[in-house]
């Protein structure tokens, strides 16, 4: 049950400020496991839930014991005394990180589960190896978007959130994308992300990704294309570029779940193993209640009162955000060549 980039207090001080908090259980005066989480309330309802953007959290816990049986007890008692502490709330949810693929404390605790299919490819391997286990026409998308196409990271994270809500249209983000600044700034910061865009030779931006990583793992965290002119490959060329990083790190690629028939189809398409997420919650019938009526609520609320396009974008000094749709000439400026 590993510590991912998400656990990192840093990544939560970025996502979730002085809302994220901590149980820690001991054994012997040490810490033998701990439980990253948000908090808010809705009314007077205590909800625990997954910090905004973050994609997976759970229990940390280092096993003990040489035997396996002795490990699985061991763990399970971990797991049950950090339930344990979360029974005060009346909602809580959480996606756990593949590696915490023992859901027995939260089945005993009286948890739903459920089961995020997902893709991950091992990078451990050569360049050759890598490239031969992609579909015929995914490669030839790569290839093709390679003649038309320059791979740039891109340095100021105005200029992704412009171009992520530009592509978005009338849509509204499904989170505060002004979350994008920190957490650029605290993964760059600490070699762990990097924002890449796929540009042609006008200057002209197709797509773009934000990756992040770990130790173990490199995840597919945000991504955005322009349909209006988007190169078939782009985001095939850029994803290519994400398992590269993994692959000079000699660390796993993290597909970011496949919740569509059209999703995993484009996926698996670069090759990779089956690796579930769990998603686990449990409500009180209260909570269920209010939820409900919430509902009902805003069900009887007229399409044309409803909130239809995000807030618009400033920089802290009230600059207007730089356009990511054409770099040029401020290529240089934004961004370095790979």
């Amino acid at each position: 049950m590993r510590k991912s980039i998400f656990h990192e207090p840093w990544w939560l001080d970025a996502v979730a400020p002085g809302r994220w908090r901590e149980i820690i259980a001991e054994r012997g005066g040490r810490v033998a496991g701990y439980l990253h989480y948000a908090e808010r309330m809705m009314g007077n309802l205590r909800i625990c839930e997954m910090p905004p953007i973050t994609r997976v959290l759970g229990p940390v816990i280092e096993p003990q014991g040489s035997k396996t049986e002795s490990r699985l007890r061991y763990s399970h008692s971990i797991m049950q005394e950090l339930m344990d502490a979360l029974a005060a709330f009346d909602h809580v949810e959480m996606t756990l990180d593949p590696a915490c693929n023992d859901v027995a404390a939260f089945l005993a605790s009286g948890y739903d589960v459920r089961i995020m299919p997902n893709l991950l490819l091992d990078c451990r391997v050569s360049e050759e190896t890598l490239w031969q286990g992609l579909r015929d026409k995914t490669r030839n998308l790569i290839r093709r978007a390679r003649e038309r196409l320059t791979v740039s990271e891109i340095l100021d994270p105005e200029a992704f959130i412009a171009f992520y809500l530009g592509n978005l249209g009338e849509d509204a983000s499904y989170f505060d994308v002004n979350l994008v600044r920190a957490i650029h700034a605290a993964a760059t910061t600490r070699d762990q992300g990097r924002i890449l865009a796929a540009i042609d030779g006008d200057g002209v931006v197709h797509a773009a990704v934000f990756f992040v990583w770990d130790a173990d793992y490199v995840y597919y965290y945000l991504s955005t294309r322009d349909k209006c002119v988007a190169d078939t490959g782009a985001v095939s060329l850029l994803i290519w570029e994400g398992i590269e990083i993994a692959r000079k790190r000699e660390i796993t690629f993290d597909f970011d779940g496949v919740m569509t028939e059209q999703r995993y189809k484009f996926m698996a398409a670069f090759g990779g193993h089956h690796a579930a997420r769990y998603l686990v919650s449990r409500t009180t019938p209260r909570f269920e209640k209010q939820r409900q009526l919430r509902g009902l609520a805003r069900s009887l609320v007229p399409d044309w009162m409803r909130q239809k396009s995000a807030p618009p974008v400033a920089r802290p000094d009230g600059e207007a955000a730089p356009t990511l749709h054409r770099l040029s000439p401020r290529l240089t400026e934004l961004s370095r060549a790979i």
